[in-house]
């Protein structure tokens, strides 16, 4: 990935989703997260992840958006 992404959204935070979301934010990136499953957007969010409300606000502003969704 290059350096010169200031942000990153992944929509989608089940297996593949929050695969990629915890491993970007390891990497150093700012990533924001989109689930529309309260439950995979709590779980994410008390892993200590940025997870917004909206597909919408994740996108806002992004670089780059990972799509994670069937």
């Amino acid at each position: 990935m290059p350096a010169n992404l200031a942000r990153i959204a992944v929509l989608g935070l089940g297996l593949i989703g929050g695969s990629v979301l915890q491993a970007l934010s390891r990497g150093g990136y700012s990533v924001a997260g989109y689930d529309p499953d309260p439950g995979e957007a709590r779980v994410a969010a008390g892993a200590g992840f940025t997870i917004v409300d909206s597909a919408a606000a994740a996108v806002t502003g992004a670089d780059l958006v990972i799509l994670a969704m069937p």
